[in-house]
């Protein structure tokens, strides 16, 4: 059963997002020259925001924080499309 976003989830992470612009993000890979070299499932912008989330989210999953983080972009569904031995380098 698919669990939908709260509305507090929301704020959470638009407050995420306003504190951290995807400018802000991308001039801080680009300032520690952290940009991809090639395309992955997991771009590092959204890495950034994945961290960022874990922090926001500390009692919930990864699954469930990628979840959260993904549940907004359009054809998502909510779902994470990354395989999680991915993202522990994230951590």
């Amino acid at each position: 059963m698919e669990r939908q976003s709260s509305a507090g989830e929301r704020i959470r992470i638009g407050i995420l997002t306003k504190a951290f612009t995807m400018e802000l993000v991308d001039a801080t890979i680009a300032k520690y020259n952290r940009a991809e070299q090639r395309r992955r499932l997991l771009p590092v912008r959204l890495v950034v925001y994945f961290v960022l989330g874990l922090c926001l989210f500390a009692r919930e999953s990864y699954e469930e924080v990628l979840r959260v983080l993904t549940s907004g972009i359009p054809g998502s569904r909510g779902e994470p499309v990354v395989v999680m031995p991915s993202t522990v380098p994230a951590r």
